[in-house]
């Protein structure tokens, strides 16, 4: 019988052994929720896109807003300290109220140019969306891809899949068309990686 499995062991010596085998506290991964449906879509835009070459990819432009959060942390800065060192100001990450309010942009670039990167006020609607389309990324389009053969990709926020952004896009179909994005896929776009 083994008697190993009855003697007890400090919570000490389980930590050292737990690192020395190199199990480390680590944060959760951060990655969308993904139904049975994500995943199936994800799945069906990889085979589809899976074969194009660079010289295919090259004629997408990539675009996404993101929200930028001023003065606030998102709890995930560690620093090692002396425990004497708690209220030291070189160890202390400062708060505002309300999280110092926030900045959302919006940009888009793609493999031949960078394009606009702009300030949006407030939350992004389709009406402020519309106004994106027709001030930057139809210039930007007509521009960069002048045989209009460019690719524009969005995600799937609201703002982009409202029937009068749909219309607009429509009415430029002839201009260049719009990369069907899988829905809850951030991770697949190269502009979240800026």
């Amino acid at each position: 019988m083994n008697q190993g499995a009855t003697k007890s062991v400090s919570q000490t010596t389980i930590q050292r052994t737990l690192l020395r085998l190199g199990h480390r506290s680590r944060r959760l991964v951060r990655a969308p929720m993904l139904t049975v449906v994500h995943r199936r879509r994800r799945l069906e835009f990889a085979r589809q896109y899976s074969s194009w070459t660079s010289t295919e990819w090259r004629q997408v432009a990539f675009s996404d807003e993101s929200r930028f959060m001023l003065h606030r942390t998102d709890g995930r800065w560690c620093i090692r300290r002396e425990t004497s060192e708690r209220n030291h100001p070189a160890t202390i990450a400062g708060t505002v109220q309300a999280g110092g309010g926030s900045i959302m942009v919006w940009g888009m670039f793609s493999w031949h140019s960078l394009g606009s990167l702009i300030i949006v006020e407030g939350t992004m609607d389709q009406y402020k969306y519309a106004s994106v389309l027709v001030d930057h990324v139809h210039p930007y389009m007509c521009i960069v891809f002048p045989q209009d053969d460019g690719i524009f990709q969005q995600d799937n926020a609201r703002c982009h899949t409202a029937s009068s952004v749909r219309a607009w896009f429509e009415e430029h179909q002839d201009e260049y068309t719009v990369l069907p994005w899988p829905a809850n896929s951030p991770d697949l776009n190269p502009i979240e990686h800026l």
